[in-house]
C-alpha cells in the first residue's frame, strides 16, 4: 500500500499538481490505505463499494485534531475528490478503479443515521477491558461515554475535579456552546471512576499529567485520537463489526434510557440538548433497535 501512495503522489507530480497539494492529497490516500489495511484489505482488487461506504463514515465521525470537533462536511468532500483523483489514477496504470459515488454519506447525512449498540454489546465492551491499568482506563472510559452520555471533547477534557464522588455527579463546563451542566453518575459509573483514580490513573500519571481526568500511557492527556484507538480495539475485541465510534456511546445510551420509560425531557436534561427535537431523535432508534 505505501508503494501505491509514493506511486501515487509522482503521478500527481507528472500531472504539474503544485507539491504541497500533492502531498496533502497522497496524505488522503495514504489515510483511507492505512484504514483498509487495518482491516485487512490489503490489495486495490479487495476494496467493495461497502468498505468506502464504511470509510466515509468514520471520516464523519472522526475528531480533528485542530479543532477538537468533528470533521467538517467540506473536509470530507476534499476526501472524497482524492479518492475519486486516486480512482482514476488506477484506472490509468490498469490497478482497477474504486466506486466514489456521489452519494456517499456526509457529516450531515451520517449523523441522520446514528449508530447505537445493543445492551448485550455494550455488556461485550465491558467484558472486553482487561485488568491492567489500560483496561481500567478503557472501562472509566466506557463509563464516562456511556453510562453518562458524554459527547467526546467533553470527555476529553474533563479534569479530576469535575469529578465530584460526594455529590455523584460530573460537572460538565466544556459543553456544547460552552453550556454548563451537572450529570448524575450511576453506582457502577462511580465504582468504574474510583477504581481509575486509585489504581489505574497513580500508575499512569506524572508531570506532564496536570488535572487531565485521562492520561496516556505517557502520562500527558489523553486526546481524542488515542480514545478512538482504545475504543476501536475493544471493539475489535468484543467482536463488534458495526461502524460505529465512542460518539455512539451517547446515542446508545439515550436509546436505552428512553426504552427504560426515561421520558425525552430528562434525556434532554441528561445528554445537555438545548432544544427537545435534537432529543426526538432517539424515539425513532428506539422503535428501530
Amino acid at each position: 500500500m505505501k508503494k501505491i501512495v509514493i506511486a501515487y503522489l509522482e503521478w500527481l507530480k507528472a500531472l504539474n499538481y503544485e507539491i504541497t497539494n500533492a502531498k496533502v492529497g497522497a496524505g488522503k490516500v495514504e489515510d483511507f490505505l492505512n484504514y483498509l489495511q487495518q482491516r485487512e484489505i490489503t490489495e486495490t482488487d479487495q476494496i467493495k463499494p461497502i468498505h468506502i461506504k464504511n470509510y466515509f463514515l468514520e471520516l464523519s465521525q472522526r475528531i480533528s485534531n485542530k479543532t477538537g470537533e468533528v470533521l467538517s462536511n467540506n473536509t470530507i468532500k476534499t476526501y472524497k475528490r482524492e479518492l475519486r483523483r486516486f480512482s482514476r489514477y488506477l484506472l490509468e496504470t490498469s490497478q482497477g478503479h474504486l466506486e466514489i459515488k456521489s452519494g456517499l454519506e456526509t457529516a450531515n447525512q451520517s449523523q441522520a443515521e446514528k449508530i447505537i449498540f445493543s445492551t448485550k454489546e455494550i455488556k461485550k465492551l465491558y467484558a472486553a477491558c482487561q485488568e491492567d491499568e489500560l483496561g481500567i482506563r478503557d472501562r472509566a472510559m466506557l463509563s464516562v461515554y456511556y453510562g453518562c452520555g458524554l459527547r467526546r471533547t467533553e470527555g476529553v477534557k474533563l479534569e479530576l475535579k469535575d469529578v465530584q464522588f460526594n455529590r455523584g455527579m460530573l460537572h460538565i463546563k466544556n459543553g456544547k456552546n460552552y453550556k454548563e451542566r451537572y450529570v448524575p453518575m450511576a453506582s457502577g459509573v462511580v465504582s468504574d471512576l474510583m477504581e481509575y483514580i486509585l489504581i489505574s490513573r497513580p500508575k499512569l500519571a506524572n508531570d506532564k499529567s496536570g488535572n487531565s481526568f485521562f492520561v496516556s500511557y505517557r502520562g500527558d492527556k489523553l486526546g481524542a485520537q488515542a480514545m478512538s484507538v482504545r475504543f476501536r480495539k475493544l471493539k475489535e475485541k468484543a467482536a463488534i463489526e458495526k461502524a460505529a465510534t465512542l460518539h455512539s456511546l451517547r446515542h446508545s445510551i439515550a436509546t436505552h434510557l428512553l426504552q427504560s420509560g426515561m421520558s425525552l425531557e430528562q434525556i434532554a436534561k441528561f445528554l445537555g440538548h438545548s432544544c427537545l427535537e435534537s432529543t426526538q431523535i432517539y424515539t425513532h432508534l428506539s422503535s428501530e433497535s
